[in-house]
C-alpha cells in the first residue's frame, strides 16, 4: 500500500510539474507573452453606448450623452451665449486628434475648439445628471430641435448632404 501511494504521489508532482503547477514558470522554459495592453485613448475622443436601447456618442469622462442641434452650423454658430450654459460645448482636450467624420471644429463664435461628428458641433445636456439619459433627445430650443448623437451605422445623425452609404466603424 505504502509503494502504491508512494507511486501516485509521484505521478501527481511530475503531472503538475510538467503543467507548470504551482510555478511562475512554463514547461519547457519558454517565455510567456503576457496580453497586449489596451491602447489608451488619444484625448477625449467620443465613445459609443448604449443610450436608451441603441447606441450613441457620449462624453468618455463623464458617459453622459452627446447631442447636435438641427439648425447649427458645420462652425458651432447657433448655439452661443445663453444657449451654451443650457447645451455645454463639447470641447476637444489638448491632445485630441479628429478621426474620421470626429472632427475638431473652431467655433464661428470665437469660443474655442469643439468636437463635431459629421459635422454636426456636439454637446452635452445640464438636464442629464448621469450616464445612459437621453433628456434631451428631440428637445425644441434656441431655434430648432437638438438629438441625441448616433453613430450613422445605428441611426439619426443625418449627415449633411451626404448621400453615402452609412459609416460602420466605430469613430466614422
Amino acid at each position: 500500500m505504502r509503494k502504491w501511494l508512494a507511486l501516485c504521489t509521484f505521478l501527481v508532482a511530475g503531472a503538475l510539474a510538467a503543467c507548470g503547477g504551482g510555478g511562475g514558470g512554463t514547461a519547457g522554459g519558454g517565455a510567456v507573452n503576457p496580453p497586449a495592453p489596451t491602447p489608451a485613448p488619444v484625448g477625449n475622443l467620443p465613445l459609443q453606448e448604449a443610450v436608451g436601447g441603441s447606441m450613441a456618442w457620449v462624453d468618455p469622462s463623464t458617459h453622459h450623452t452627446l447631442y447636435f442641434l438641427d439648425v447649427d452650423t458645420a462652425t458651432g454658430g447657433t448655439c452661443t451665449g445663453q444657449c451654451l450654459t443650457i447645451w455645454p460645448v463639447f470641447a476637444p482636450s489638448a491632445n485630441a486628434a479628429a478621426n474620421g467624420n470626429m472632427t475638431i471644429i473652431t467655433r464661428s463664435d470665437g469660443t474655442g475648439k469643439q468636437w463635431a461628428y459629421q459635422a454636426h458641433p456636439l454637446y452635452t445636456f445640464t438636464g442629464d445628471s448621469g450616464a445612459d439619459q437621453a433628456n434631451g433627445d428631440n428637445f425644441p430650443d434656441f431655434g430648432g430641435h437638438w438629438h441625441v448623437a448616433r453613430p450613422a451605422a445605428s441611426s439619426s445623425t443625418p449627415a449633411p448632404g451626404s448621400s453615402s452609404p452609412p459609416c460602420s466603424g466605430v469613430y466614422c
